[in-house]
């Protein structure tokens, strides 16, 4: 009687980052969508780092975040 392995899922975790004028949420979204381009089964997310820049009034002019993006190693496919 053999011994049953069950494949185990393996993830990889990568850090990137992005900004947007507009707010600390649409900077994740949009890192997060320029990440799916490229990045297939991307499962979360977590942000690292919140910063941004101000103008001399001490209004936000734009929003910077660092996140780390965890998605699932595939296993290889015959003919892709």
């Amino acid at each position: 009687m053999g011994i049953y392995r069950c494949p185990m899922a393996i993830s990889k975790t990568i850090r990137l980052s992005g900004g947007s004028s507009d707010s600390i949420e649409d900077a994740i979204r949009t890192v997060l969508a320029r990440a799916a381009v490229t990045i297939r089964d991307i499962s979360r997310f977590r942000v690292v780092e919140v910063g941004g820049k101000v103008d001399s009034a001490g209004v936000p002019t734009n929003f910077e975040v660092l996140i780390d993006i965890t998605f699932n190693v595939r296993e290889a496919i015959q003919g892709e």
